[in-house]
Order: structure tokens, then C-alpha cells, then sequence
């Protein structure tokens, strides 16, 4: 019945959608957002900048009032970009849901955090989701959290990863 409402078209195997690119072979399934990732760092100013090996400083602290604020919009847009960006890159999906908590007031401190996490991007802009064919298919959990870490509200962080096989299937990191 419904085959009758629309017509459809078979446009083959996806290469890149939504900026998200598509490698297959009949081995390996890679997914990464290497020209996403270009684009970003070219509209936010932030190709030539010294890379980090973390997204984050491990000691970094971040609370509502800490400094100067600043442009709200610009603040706003990294913060998208980069929560589009934790598709994949499970890695991200930490530090980018730290710094969105302040999208409403966002201060230079945040703000030099959301570049510092640029920075890393650009250093890890190659990399992929990895699915490999024939691998055996273990189920592996991680899971982390901070106690009461927030300055503000003393709530904790915490967040998982899943991984099946070669590369991870899910992930979250939540206040």
C-alpha cells in the first residue's frame, strides 16, 4: 500500500551524508567528519593554532562567573558545531557537554576552552569510527565520573562507552 504513495530510488551505498563521510570496503567501515571538522576550524579562525594532546586540562574547573563575558553568538556557535562534531568522536562528548552548560552567559574562560577543544580537534581531525569485519564481537563497557567536581551546584558528571567488536557503538557523558 504505501509503495503505491511514494516512489522511491536507489541511489547506491551512502559516501557522506550530512558532512559525516562514509568509507567502506568489504573489510573495514569507517565514519569520520575529517571536511566538517576543516570547515569548522576555517570559520571559527583556528588552523593555524598549537594542537593539545587532551581536549581539556585535567585540573580545569570551570564556574558561572569567572571573568569577563563575551560574545554570546560566537560562544554559541562553536558549542553547536562541536556538539555535532561528538557524532564521531566519543572523546568529545565530555569536555563539549561541560562547556554548553554555559551557553546562556559564557565568560572568556569558557571561551578559551572551547578553543583549547579546537585545538585538539585539529589534531585529531583523521580520525574515525573503525568498524573491522570479522573481529570477535566482545562487548566492552568504560564508565568514569567525577564526585561533586561542579563548582557551582556540586553535582557530578559521569558517562559511558560502549564498544563492540573494533570501535565504539554508543557513548553519553551527563550531569
Amino acid at each position: 500500500p504505501y509503495t503505491t504513495l511514494f516512489r522511491s530510488k536507489d541511489m547506491g551505498e551512502v559516501h557522506c551524508f550530512l558532512e559525516i563521510e562514509v568509507i567502506r570496503t568489504p573489510e573495514v567501515i569507517l565514519i569520520n567528519q575529517r571536511h566538517y571538522v576543516l570547515s569548522m576550524l576555517f570559520k571559527f579562525g583556528m588552523t593555524e593554532f598549537k594542537s593539545f594532546s587532551t581536549p581539556l586540562d585535567k585540573n580545569v574547573k570551570l564556574c558561572r562567573d569567572s571573568g569577563k563575558a563575551v560574545d554570546p553568538t560566537r560562544f554559541r556557535q562553536i558549542v553547536g558545531s562541536l556538539i555535532y562534531l561528538t557524532i564521531t568522536q566519543p572523546d568529545l562528548s565530555y569536555p563539549v557537554g561541560l562547556i554548553s552548560q554555559f551557553m546562556s552567559q559564557p565568560k572568556a574562560e569558557h571561551l578559551q576552552c572551547t578553543q583549547r577543544i579546537l585545538c585538539y580537534v585539529s589534531s585529531t581531525k583523521d580520525r574515525a569510527l573503525f568498524y573491522q569485519a570479522r573481529v570477535a564481537e566482545q562487548l566492552v563497557v568504560y564508565t568514569d565520573a567525577d564526585l561533586v567536581r561542579d563548582v557551582d551546584d556540586r553535582r557530578s558528571t559521569s558517562g559511558f562507552a560502549f564498544s563492540k567488536g573494533s570501535a565504539a557503538i554508543a557513548w553519553s557523558s551527563k550531569k
